[in-house]
């Protein structure tokens, strides 16, 4: 399929310079809109028509498009505080939100094409950066307007991506545990699919390494299937379980501690646990779950205001930006209260 960037690359401007010549914007010399239009009819573009009318015929509207496959997106708080951030800006702003989600990415995609087509939204957010994610390739290559709330994985100049250093936050929650006393550290993730879960794995395995505790890293994937949880924690604590958990989110980090309850295990004194995220779901955990604070509501703000823009200015220079974390302790990683 012929895109926009084909185009761009051939006429040699950039994909958004190629959207301005599609709708026939003023500040395209006519000269350029000549040789980007005769390039467009000689390798056969056909340019979407939502996006050639998206000037004259603006919805007000911004999709959210939810990461497909997880089931527990109804639930997860982390959701709810990113769409109560963009939909603080966007209403501000006059526009009004629109969520988007779906079981795989083929109906993911479908959904965003509908929404274009029929001209609903004039802009995405995606709460998810993914290799391969055939969303934000149809997006980038039609330049149509959205923002990531993730990692640029692609390195891709025609997007805006917002979001913590993941990295770094592992790094920080897990030199946090060392210093505590912790050494047999195992991290439990449910999908190491997202940039999010490869960024804080690989932190996690950074800080072992650094404070020379590789033999005592582990990582654990466990389903999504019923009863897979419980298995691998069974498993896991057969003999001498870990003296700490790290799990990749604030759901997962509850089904944990629930079935660590369930097989009479405490939390510190058997088994500190921390995570990431903080919500209700961990400040009121039993006992309160020691977490890096990623501030999702910022995270919308800040996805929020830039795809308003974007949509005003295709022009606007495209950038990351990095929302701080910050460490808050709490009961469940208080060795030394407890021992």
């Amino acid at each position: 399929m012929v895109t926009i960037k084909d185009v761009a690359r051939i006429a040699g401007v950039s994909p958004s310079t190629v959207s301005r010549v599609i709708k026939d914007h003023e500040g395209i010399s006519a000269s350029t809109k000549k040789k980007v239009r005769k390039i467009m009819e000689e390798i056969g573009y056909a340019p979407n028509i939502a996006a050639r009318n998206l000037v004259t015929n603006q919805a007000n509207t911004i999709g959210l498009v939810i990461k497909s496959g997880m089931h527990e997106v109804n639930l997860n708080p982390f959701y709810s505080e990113v769409n109560l951030g963009v939909s603080e800006t966007c209403r501000q702003k006059g526009f009004s939100t629109l969520t988007t989600s779906a079981t795989d990415d083929a109906s993911l995609l479908a959904e965003v094409k509908e929404l274009i087509s029929s001209r609903q939204v004039d802009g995405f957010i995606l709460l998810y950066s993914k290799e391969g994610d055939p969303v934000a390739e149809f997006l980038s290559s039609s330049g149509f307007p959205f923002v990531v709330i993730g990692k640029d994985i692609h390195n891709d100049q025609e997007a805006i991506y917002v979001d913590n250093d993941n990295v770094q936050a592992a790094v920080s929650i897990t030199e946090l545990l060392i210093r505590k006393g912790y050494s047999e550290i195992t991290m439990i993730v449910d999908n190491d699919v997202f940039a999010v879960a490869t960024d804080r794995i690989r932190g996690f395995e950074a800080a072992m390494h650094e404070a020379g505790l590789s033999n005592s890293c582990r990582v654990v994937k466990c389903g999504n299937e019923e009863g897979a949880l419980g298995r691998m924690l069974d498993s896991l604590f057969e003999d001498a379980g870990p003296e700490a958990l790290l799990t990749l989110d604030g759901v997962l980090n509850a089904r944990v501690i629930s079935h660590l309850y369930k097989m009479k295990i405490r939390i510190p004194k058997d088994v500190a646990t921390a995570t990431f995220s903080d919500s209700l779901l961990t400040k009121f955990a039993a006992p309160p779950q020691t977490v890096v604070d990623i501030f999702p509501k910022e995270l919308g703000k800040e996805a929020g205001s830039e795809i308003i823009t974007l949509i005003k200015d295709e022009d606007k220079l495209k950038r990351n930006i990095t929302v701080p974390t910050r460490i808050i302790e709490r009961r469940s990683t208080q060795k030394e209260e407890v021992r």
